[in-house]
């Protein structure tokens, strides 16, 4: 599980952004350095998303071990299919989110020479990728 506290990630070490800074930074990205802290963001997201898979991945299970009478009458709108269910949409999420991450990294190797063909485009948390 990912942990972000008084601005740093846990796993780097680095400052992490708030989603403001992420939202400014998205739109005037030009230098190596900008598309790094990008791609340190996504990564973050993408571990904080994969963790919330795996929490309801669990839920799921205790779910199916103790089904409640509601579960059992409605199993797709609460209990184990649910917990499933949204499992299943964090972890693509989190697919998507590590997309973004590499795509910066690529963009800090290239010089960011791509970015004018992601204008328009937006991210798993619904941020523009460029404006």
């Amino acid at each position: 599980m990912v942990f972000l506290a008084a601005g740093y990630t846990a796993a780097e070490g680095r400052l992490s952004l708030s989603k403001k800074e992420v939202k400014a930074l998205i739109s005037s990205a030009k230098t190596k350095e900008d598309h790094l802290k990008l791609a340190d963001y996504y990564k973050a997201e993408a571990l904080r998303l994969e963790a919330e898979a795996k929490d309801h991945d669990e839920m799921a299970e205790m779910c199916r071990k103790n089904p409640t009478p509601m579960a059992v009458k409605h199993p797709e709108a609460i209990g184990e299919g649910h917990c499933k269910e949204i499992a299943r949409r964090f972890r693509g999420s989190a697919t998507k989110t590590q997309e973004l991450a590499t795509m910066h990294e690529e963009m800090a190797k290239r010089g960011c020479a791509v970015a004018t063909a992601l204008k328009g485009t937006t991210g798993s948390k619904g941020f523009p990728l460029l404006d």
